[in-house]
């Protein structure tokens, strides 16, 4: 896994080329800190900070042959194959490294090479012969592509503070995307949340050529395999089990140890499982725990490490680490988060390098593509509450919605959940699935910015704006298929594969794979019977039954929860603000970044003067991990880190002129 940089737009000077590309790389290093490299000819300029994971000798980058030149962040984990399938078609190779592999595929099958690869990638291709840029990002937005336009020249980055070393470019919030990120947990299609900035969507591609984009495609959609067929559960099993076998198996390809993070839930447990039955050598897994123990599941992670016998290493978090490490964590992130869970794996990213391991196995993933999360059980609800609003079963089935929240299952709180559920009975078929709710209780946040930004919500208007990028067969879909539509462009790509995947991993140059999110499961299972993913309430039934006999009772039984970790209480000790919240939510701060309300963000602190309620709920939290992620966010655009590159690191030297 590696950094990428490129710079197009003419400039004939050699000089100004290098200099430009090396300090944006430098501002990537810790995403490849094993060596950089960079290529310059007066159209274009790529750069490169390299993780060696595959061919460690030769394969170094910027790449380049007689025709194209290729700059590549990511794995293609079937590169053997297509290799293979390539010899046999007459090309030859120089190298054993995947990044050749993807080169010579896009010269032999052009832009339709991208559909043959299963991987995770985002790759700057340029044809020397055509004087053409070719981009291209995996289908689910693993790894991030930036873009952006400044002066006479596009700019691309694997990260945007590689933008802030643009000589007269300075990186500012769009108070508009900001509030769309906070409704969403992500900005929708290739917006982000800084004016000018967009991203590559994932699974396209685009082209430019005589210094503007030409073209932009989808090459593909998720559900555009969809096929409307009855398959039975024996048959279903038989093929996801030997999907993900597969896609374990092809995701160990590495030069260099694998290891694998345990969780504690199913997921993480069923693929150490899988990783344990095709290692013969004993691996290293690696975990969180917390002295809260509200946040706590190091049991169910020990009783998987005595199944497998791996070498275990389990980092200890509390409050204090939370506090001290989320300005870190957010100049890693660039944007605000929700939750303060990315600080946790910014820290075992840090041990798991220590332990010499670079590529660490997750199963993130499952929640998406085979409905874990409580938002599929909100739609199920609502779905069921509008077909039989006399049931007299709603009060279990708001009881089964949390069950890891005490108060959804006092019944004295019935009354009020339920007028809550019910307001969104008329929206539960407008195409935002489960999103309504998310936006509901997002939309408090409008409260706390400056009120000369005036940000409103307007969900028509909303729904318009999106539908360009629906899918043409997104309104035959069920529910729940698009919900998980929604959940996957929104939250995983755009927020849990940033904040707590892509970000937190390599901000210590370690390389997180996503087994789940292998493009066959996924395509397998989304036209199956819903009931073989949510079999009731029960939430990935088909893994559970998959693999009971696998796992340990205590995991396969237990209830689902989302990984947490602890939020407010890191912030306000004893009814104050910790060091870092008071300097971050200072007035003078707020005043000067202008993106907050002063009176409010007082008014909201004094809430919790007198200390914290057992009781704090989904609101409070996110109000302050929101306000103070964003502050800190634009401290980092306001206060760059400067780099210096070493001529000894220094792999690739292209001069193109």
């Amino acid at each position: 896994m590696c950094g990428i940089a490129g710079v197009y737009g003419k400039d004939h000077s050699k000089d100004s080329r290098r200099n430009e590309i090396q300090n944006m790389i430098a501002s990537l290093r810790h995403r490849g800190p094993d060596g950089y490299g960079y290529y310059i000819s007066p159209e274009i300029s790529l750069g490169h900070s390299r993780l060696s994971i595959v061919d460690l000798s030769t394969g170094d980058q910027p790449l380049m042959t007689d025709n194209c030149v290729i700059s590549f962040n990511g794995e293609i984990y079937n590169y053997i194959e297509l290799r293979k399938e390539l010899q046999h078609r007459g090309v030859h190779f120089s190298t054993t490294s995947d990044t050749e592999v993807l080169l010579k595929a896009y010269e032999f099958y052009g832009e339709k090479c991208f559909e043959r690869l299963n991987g995770q990638f985002a790759v700057l291709i340029w044809d020397k012969k055509k004087k053409e840029l070719v981009i291209a990002r995996d289908r689910y937005g693993i790894r991030p592509l930036y873009i952006l336009e400044h002066k006479d020249k596009i700019y691309f980055s694997s990260e945007l503070k590689a933008f802030d070393h643009i000589k007269g470019y300075s990186r500012e919030f769009d108070p508009e995307r900001l509030f769309e990120h906070c409704l969403l947990w992500n900005t929708y299609s290739d917006h982000t949340v800084y004016r000018g900035i967009k991203s590559l969507p994932g699974g396209r591609f685009a082209k430019f050529k005589d210094g503007i984009k030409v073209l932009e495609q989808k090459y593909y959609e998720l559900g555009g395999n969809y096929l409307c067929h009855q398959r039975s559960y024996t048959d279903v099993e038989e093929e996801f089990n030997y999907l993900l076998q597969d896609a374990v198996q092809l995701r160990l390809r590495s030069d260099v140890p694998v290891g694998a993070y345990l969780s504690g839930g199913i997921d993480s447990s069923v693929i150490t499982h899988l990783v344990h039955s095709k290692t013969r050598k004993r691996f290293k897994t690696f975990s969180i725990a917390f002295d809260d123990k509200e946040f706590d599941e190091s049991s169910f992670q020990n009783d998987m490490v005595r199944q497998i016998n791996s070498d275990h290493f389990s980092l200890n978090i509390n409050h204090k680490h939370i506090d001290e490490y989320f300005p870190e964590a957010i100049y890693h992130t660039e944007r605000p988060v929700f939750r303060t869970a990315s600080v946790p794996l910014f820290l075992l990213s840090e041990k798991v390098r220590e332990h010499d391991i670079k590529v660490v196995l997750t199963g993130e993933g499952a929640d998406e593509i085979l409905w874990g999360y409580d938002s599929f059980k909100e739609v199920k609800m609502l779905e069921f509450w509008s077909k039989f609003p006399e049931s007299n079963i709603r009060p279990q089935l708001i009881k089964k919605l949390y069950p890891h929240l005490n108060h959804y299952s006092d019944e004295r709180q019935y009354g009020m959940m339920k007028m809550f559920y019910e307001g969104f009975l008329g929206g539960v078929d407008n195409r935002l699935a489960s999103l309504n709710i998310r936006i509901h209780n997002n939309k408090i946040i409008k409260n706390y910015f400056n009120k000369d930004h005036h940000l409103s919500y307007n969900e028509s208007s909303f729904i318009q704006s999106i539908l360009p990028d629906l899918p043409k067969n997104y309104d035959s879909w069920n529910q729940l298929q698009q919900n998980q539509y929604m959940e996957m462009k929104t939250l995983l790509s755009g927020y849990l594969l940033s904040s707590q995947g892509d970000r937190m991993s390599l901000a210590h140059g370690v390389e997180g794979r996503y087994p789940f999110l292998d493009h066959r499961l996924v395509d397998c299972l989304f036209s199956v019977n819903e009931k073989f993913k949510m079999n009731g309430f029960s939430q990935k039934y088909l893994l559970s039954q998959s693999f009971k006999k696998q796992i340990p009772p205590s995991i396969v039984n237990r209830p689902k929860r989302p990984y947490m970790s602890p939020d407010l209480r890191s912030f306000i000790v004893d009814g104050k603000p910790t060091e870092n919240t008071a300097y971050f939510l200072s007035e003078d701060l707020i005043k000067e970044y202008g993106l907050f309300n002063f009176k409010f963000v007082q008014r909201f602190l004094n809430k919790f003067k007198n200390g914290i309620p057992s009781n704090i709920g989904y609101r409070d939290n996110m109000i302050i991990t929101f306000i103070l992620s964003t502050q800190i966010a634009n401290y980092w655009i306001k206060h760059p880190r400067q780099y210096a590159l070493s001529q000894d690191d220094l792999k690739v030297e292209i001069i193109d002129y």
